[in-house]
C-alpha cells in the first residue's frame, strides 16, 4: 500500500464539527429510539467491540491495523454523543436498547478471523449503521438531532471508503 493511502486512514473522522444538540425538554420516546443506536444489536457499542476484536487479527497488516485504530476512536465519539443525548433526553444511558428491551451482549458483533471476511463484514456493518441512522432521522422530528445523525453518517461513509481501500490492497 502506498504511503498516501495509509496516511488517508488517519482521517477516519470527516473534518467537520458535530452539530450541537440543545435539549430543551425530556423526550423518552426519542431516547428509546437513540438507545438502540447506542447499545442495541447494530449499535455503536457493537461497532466498537467488533472493530476491536477484528483489529487483533490485523496485526500483520500494519495499514489495516492503523486504520482500525482510527475508526474505533471515531466510533467512540459517536458512542459518547449518543449516550449523552440519551441522558439529556431523560433516560439512563444503559448498555441496553429500550426498543428491544435487550441489554448489549457479546453475541452482537460479527466475529470474523480472515482478512477478506473481516473487511467485508465491517463494510456491511457500516452500511447497516447508515441505514439505522437514516431510520432514526425519519423517526425523530428534532432538526438538531437529525443534523447530528447526518453528520455521523458522513463518518460512517468515510469508514466504508477506508475499508474498501484496504480491501483492494
Amino acid at each position: 500500500m502506498s504511503d498516501n493511502a495509509s496516511g488517508a486512514y488517519l482521517s477516519a473522522r470527516v473534518d467537520e464539527p458535530y452539530p450541537v444538540v440543545t435539549v430543551t425538554e425530556k423526550n423518552r420516546r426519542y431516547a428509546s429510539i437513540i438507545s438502540d443506536g447506542y447499545a442495541g444489536e447494530g449499535s455503536e457499542t457493537t461497532a466498537i467491540a467488533q472493530y476491536g476484536v477484528h483489529r487483533l487479527y490485523l496485526k500483520d497488516f500494519p495499514n489495516a491495523y492503523e486504520a482500525y485504530g482510527a475508526i474505533i476512536q471515531v466510533e467512540m465519539i459517536h458512542w459518547r454523543l449518543l449516550g449523552n443525548l440519551v441522558f439529556q433526553l431523560g433516560t439512563a444511558p444503559l448498555l441496553r436498547s429500550c426498543l428491544s428491551g435487550r441489554y448489549w451482549n457479546g453475541s452482537f458483533p460479527a466475529y470474523r478471523n480472515a482478512f477478506a471476511q473481516i473487511i467485508q463484514s465491517d463494510i456491511e456493518g457500516e452500511k447497516d449503521a447508515i441505514a439505522h441512522y437514516q431510520r432514526m432521522i425519519r423517526q425523530i422530528g428534532d432538526t438538531q438531532i437529525q443534523n447530528l445523525f447526518k453528520r455521523i453518517i458522513l463518518d460512517e461513509e468515510r469508514h466504508i471508503e477506508i475499508l474498501t481501500a484496504i480491501n483492494h490492497f
